[in-house]
């Protein structure tokens, strides 16, 4: 299966990381980035044709890549020009925010640890600060791609996947 992004693109996009991360840990956050939070977004057929389509078109190279555009986002349905930030950057906050979760934490026999030195300790996930602001990113990049694919075709509005306040009673 194709990714949006490599290992290597992941460190040049996100906020800096250490040049020691295994790649083979940076995709598998890349995966679940894609499969979690950019392929119900955008649909699997447009994730398919950005990732298999040769040559690309000039709207999908912008979706991925990124560009300036012309949209009505305003109340009054005035244009504007706005800026897709592309789903290249998205996928890579996406990814970021996946390791702060993690935090370097592994599953081990004795559960899910933390490595301190020589010693390990149980994971404390009580450090969301970061977590949330990355995800922030993340959900206003997406945001920006979808308003650009709008313009290329209709698609549903984004979510956020963190939290949903339901109004009960007046």
């Amino acid at each position: 299966m194709e990714h949006l992004i490599t290992a290597e693109e992941f460190k040049q996009l996100a906020r800096p990381s250490s040049i020691h991360l295994d790649e083979s840990h940076i995709m598998a956050y890349i995966t679940e980035a894609e499969d979690a939070s950019i392929i119900p977004a955008i649909g699997y057929d447009v994730f398919k044709a950005i990732t298999t389509e040769e040559p690309m078109s000039e709207p999908m190279s912008n979706l991925l890549n990124g560009c300036e555009f012309t949209g009505s986002e305003r109340p009054c349905g005035a244009e504007q020009l706005m800026r897709c930030k592309g789903l290249k950057a998205t996928t890579a906050y996406y990814a970021y925010a996946r390791m702060l979760r993690a935090d370097g934490a592994i599953v081990s026999r004795a559960g899910f640890m933390q490595h301190e030195d020589q010693y390990s300790r149980h994971f404390d996930d009580s450090k969301l600060k970061q977590y949330n602001d990355v995800m922030d990113i993340a959900e206003r990049y997406l945001a920006s791609c979808l308003a650009y694919l709008n313009t290329i075709q209709p698609t549903p509005k984004a979510q956020g996947s963190r939290a949903r306040i339901y109004a009960i009673g007046d």
